[in-house]
């Protein structure tokens, strides 16, 4: 006897291979058969005339570290399709710590993913995993190793480069969560304290990477004047450390960029002609979304949070910092530049006393204030000890299409759950890839969106048995109407559900029966497969 049987659905399953209809079984969380008839007793029927049943969505790239522990339901997610969320992006990463550095790395990501609502006790990346597992979770999850965090572990903020020893204990610290089950380490070049790193050290730890059998992620050092150097840098660590590299959110930021494109991806499909395992995510959107601090100098980053404050409480460094914004300063990704602050939104922020700012823009609130918007901008960042996220306009859809349509690229939301106003790729990404680019835009197939959505991102993780509709998978499972299913999330009112999704099985179990989260967590903390 089956525990679900799916009769007649439209079956996409995942490897690019046109859709057919049949049914799907399910039993003991896994996928028992899949045939055009399946005849059998089981406990569940569902009915999937005119549904597409495709293998759960994969968010390659997620912000959830904290999100999770607070909200282990993971409805945001789950509502868009997702049945596993891999956190520990951008170089932040809230696993391992240590007793004597560990608060210095909470400081450093929490002012991006927010803070918890209970203690953290975890040190280890495998005290993290299974404090997770135990927390029960409704939506698989993993977490990468952040560069960030294992330098800051080592050398604090320093912009100093690593010597042999400390060299040593970072790839001693990345080879202990990769042993614990660590899908690979993620980098944030343009934050702190990735910024400081050169590519030697970067190559030299992603040797280690390489050995274990991990990937290297990166959001590069610039997706703006310099988003060329910053690519080959990537593909440099691809060659030199025999490792697979997956490209974050490729982009090109600022309208008189956007021109590079077509060299963006000669240098992609150069490397892989090369045999290079190097690939990318990108989200379906045309703003961007990151901290405050992004308009910030490198320079004025060192030191963390109460150094950082000093700098702006100087008058002599403040002027230096916004002569820098608005000069620019070579190989730095200069947001200001990019986007002006008539198209930066504040998204969330940190503490209580302004969060009517929250959806507004900078310029604005400069103006309502009688206020020089730089000043504006560094005295909030002073206010709210640097907890400012924002939503940047700098992009443009021809580009976003040009990269979403390229055959290696995957999905990713990096969506930030912090503030009320977040980007709305945290509740949109996953409908509006099916909605836009292959309903409206007819840019892919729906069998091409879902291969990014779910094959291409398991392969990419190490996880043979998800991503595909076939018997012995995990039965990660989504259902839902290809005429209706959209996201409805906005940037003026982005905390809102998709529409046109049915079912949501997550290892198995229903977890999103049409309107109702069942409340089951059958969700797996995943580790990498040794």
């Amino acid at each position: 006897m089956f525990d679900i049987l799916i009769q007649g659905a439209t079956i996409i399953d995942g490897t690019g291979s046109p859709g057919w209809i049949g049914d799907v079984a399910i039993k003991d969380k896994r996928i028992k058969a899949v045939a055009g008839k399946i005849d059998g007793q089981a406990a569940r029927r569902l009915s999937a005339k005119g549904q597409v049943v495709s293998p759960g969505f994969i968010d390659l790239h997620g912000h959830s570290d904290i999100h999770l522990l607070d909200h282990p339901d993971a409805q945001i997610k789950l509502r868009q399709g997702v049945t596993l969320d891999t956190a520990g992006n951008c170089g932040f990463s809230v696993a391992p710590l240590s007793s004597n550095s560990g608060e210095a790395v909470l400081n450093n990501c929490l002012t991006v993913l927010g803070k918890p609502s209970q203690p953290i006790k975890w040190l280890s990346w495998a005290d993290y995993a299974d404090t997770m597992q135990a927390r029960g979770l409704s939506t698989n999850m993993t977490l990468l190793v952040g560069h960030g965090t294992v330098r800051t572990l080592v050398m604090g903020f320093s912009n100093q480069q690593p010597n042999p020893e400390q060299l040593g204990r970072m790839k001693d610290i990345l080879g202990e969560a990769l042993d614990q089950g660590a899908l690979g380490m993620s980098t944030g070049l343009i934050y702190l304290p990735g910024c400081y790193s050169k590519t030697h050290e970067l190559v030299e730890l992603s040797k280690v990477i390489a050995q274990k059998g991990g990937i290297y992620t990166s959001h590069t050092r610039n997706e703006s004047t310099d988003v060329l150097s910053s690519i080959e840098e990537a593909v440099t660590i691809a060659r030199e450390a025999d490792v697979p590299v997956q490209i974050s959110h490729l982009k090109i930021s600022g309208s008189q960029n956007w021109h590079l494109a077509d060299k963006v991806v000669a240098i992609l499909e150069q490397a892989r002609a090369q045999g290079l395992d190097v690939t990318c995510d990108v989200y379906p959107y045309v703003r961007a979304s990151t901290t405050l601090l992004a308009v910030l100098p490198p320079w004025a980053l060192e030191g963390g949070v109460p150094a950082i404050m000093a700098r702006l409480g100087d008058s002599t460094q403040r002027k230096r910092i916004i002569a820098d914004m608005k000069a620019s300063l070579p190989g730095w990704h200069n947001f200001y530049i990019d986007s002006d602050w008539d198209n930066i939104t504040i998204a969330s922020l940190q503490g209580d006393q302004n969060q009517s700012y929250e959806g507004q823009t900078i310029s604005a609130l400069a103006a309502s204030k009688k206020q020089d918007p730089f000043d504006f901008a560094l005295d909030l960042l002073l206010a709210e000890e640097c907890g400012v996220f924002c939503v940047y306009e700098l992009m443009n859809e021809e580009t976003v299409a040009r990269f979403i349509s390229l055959p290696f690229a995957m999905v990713g939301s990096d969506g930030v759950p912090n503030g009320s106003k977040p980007h709305p790729r945290l509740y949109g990404t996953f409908p509006r890839i099916i909605a836009r680019y292959v309903r409206e835009l007819k840019i892919l197939s729906l069998e091409e969106a879902i291969k990014k959505m779910t094959f291409l991102p398991a392969q990419r993780l190490g996880l043979s048995d998800r991503g595909v509709i076939k018997p012995g998978n995990w039965a990660d499972l989504v259902l839902f109407d290809p005429k209706e299913f959209t996201d409805t999330a906005t940037y003026s009112d982005p905390c809102q559900y998709p529409r046109g999704l049915n079912t949501v099985m997550v290892n198995g179990e229903v977890v999103i029966d049409g309107p109702t989260h069942t409340g089951a967590t059958p969700g797996i903390f995943e580790r990498r497969r040794m």
